[in-house]
């Protein structure tokens, strides 16, 4: 993620820098040009120099050997003792050179060469050094051992100067890859180009982009805290207006809910006092009640208890929100709760012939049994509410991994995808509802997914042929 402070302070300012940066391709080309002929210039410069140098040392050296034993024929045949300084010097100076060529020599021929060198001579000096002298048989009975130092010395030279013409085709194979190399950068200057201003309009769609998706957070009645918005000062200072009104609106929506918490308490006490004189009337206890009465009765009973549960969702919706601690879980056989289920649910059932179908592969689970009937109750009854008569519904379970998976189907009319992102918003009513049922509340499945979030589980809508409309649960174990 590239951080605000990287950006500019607004977007005029970045349209003016990726200008600027778009040049630097082509300047940082023409000054990578130069300094590669120039390194290539002091490459050949440094060549004609070292390889003059150990050339000239190597032939040294050669004329050294050969110092080295006039200096031990005149001391050790002549037998003067005078001659003992010329013979330190000569083999003194011969090291010397030995070491100091040692420092200019890369390749490893010449170094084996040279370190053979250094061996023989140190193990002639060896024998020659002042002090005893030799006499004449035993002088020229080192006569190989000169012959092989000389003919090493000579070895040394033939492989400076083979070491020194592999040079000079290095060096030449050298600037034929400079040239490539700057036709290559040459050519690498467009694509380059092209991927900075690629990048830059990433760096200016990317908060354009963030906006966005707040703004369609902020749409799906989302109202957790946004994502920090990275860009130009311009569009952060908007992100936090966009901050700003989630805050508000957030505001207003807990100001919503505790005005339903109170209209939905104030409501259950007179609702209480009418369902108790529906009670009184529906058991005669002022009077016998004509038939015509008791359908007045019935009618004002049902519509009593539709109004109780619509306050209730209502109540339990607003402690949902309130308060996301989930309940104590326990172990639930499946079946037994969603027969409790269905007997609440069996008069809808028979009246329009649904039949229920259950496929339970996780025959239980761990769940507070209350909110696990909670959950299957709205589902069932929304699946009643939307499916045909002689129609199905299928409840299947099946354990997942780390969670026990819950698919409610039915064959009604389905959901449009464009309202598959909403249908959990409290209040929310879709398109198609049934011509012949009462419009609910539209809290049923924002009650569903609150009590999923609640145990750090979810509810989504899925395809599932053949079944038209499919509710998939996903309950942690």
């Amino acid at each position: 993620m590239l951080p605000g402070r990287y950006y500019p302070r607004s977007f005029t300012i970045l349209v003016i820098v990726a200008m600027g940066v778009l040049i630097v391709p082509l300047a940082s080309g023409l000054i990578n040009a130069v300094h590669v002929l120039q390194g290539v210039v002091d490459t050949q410069r440094e060549f004609t120099r070292t390889s003059l140098a150990v050339t000239r040392d190597v032939r040294q050296i050669v004329e050294s050997v050969s110092q080295f034993q006039r200096a031990a024929g005149q001391y050790h045949l002549l037998q003067d003792a005078e001659f003992a300084p010329a013979l330190r010097a000569s083999f003194d100076d011969l090291q010397t050179q030995l070491t100091q060529l040692d420092g200019q020599l890369a390749d490893a021929p010449s170094r084996t060469t040279l370190a053979a060198l250094q061996t023989r001579s140190q193990a002639l000096y060896g024998q020659l050094r002042p002090g005893a002298f030799l006499d004449s048989d035993q002088f020229q009975a080192l006569g190989p051992a000169f012959d092989a130092l000389h003919e090493t010395a000579r070895t040394l030279l033939v492989e400076a100067d083979a070491s020194v013409q592999r040079d000079l085709q290095a060096l030449e194979e050298t600037v034929q890859s400079t040239r490539r190399r700057l036709i290559v950068l040459a050519l690498a200057l467009i694509p380059l180009t092209l991927l900075l201003a690629g990048v830059f309009s990433w760096m200016i769609n990317r908060p354009i982009k963030q906006l966005k998706a707040s703004i369609q957070q902020l749409g799906q009645a989302d109202l957790r805290p946004l994502p920090a918005i990275s860009g130009p000062q311009d569009i952060v200072e908007l992100g936090r207006e966009i901050e700003w009104l989630r805050q508000r609106l957030q505001a207003l929506e807990e100001q919503k809910l505790r005005f339903l918490r109170h209209v939905s308490h104030e409501l259950k006490t007179p609702l209480a006092s009418l369902r108790e004189g529906v009670a009184l009337l529906g058991d005669e206890l002022a009077g016998t009640l004509n038939p015509r009465q008791r359908t007045i009765v019935d009618i004002m009973d049902s519509g009593s208890r539709d109004l109780q549960k619509r306050i209730e969702d209502l109540i339990r919706y607003g402690g949902m929100v309130r308060d996301a601690t989930p309940p104590p879980a326990t172990p639930q056989v499946l079946a037994d709760v969603l027969d409790a289920v269905l007997g609440r649910q069996r008069l809808a059932l028979d009246a329009r012939r649904i039949r229920v179908e259950t496929e339970l592969g996780a025959p239980s689970l761990h769940a507070d049994r209350g909110q696990l009937e909670t959950v299957l109750d709205n589902l069932l009854s929304n699946a009643v509410k939307f499916s045909s008569e002689d129609g199905r519904i299928l409840v299947r379970s099946e354990a997942a991994e780390g969670a026990v998976s819950i698919w409610i189907c039915d064959e009604g009319a389905g959901i449009p995808e464009s309202e598959r992102t909403r249908i959990f918003e409290p209040f929310f009513q879709g398109a198609r509802q049934p011509a012949s049922a009462v419009r609910g509340s539209g809290l049923g499945l924002s009650i569903v997914r609150e009590s999923l979030l609640a145990v750090g589980g979810s509810v989504e809508v899925v395809d599932c042929p053949p079944w038209s409309t499919c509710f998939k649960l996903t309950w942690p174990v």
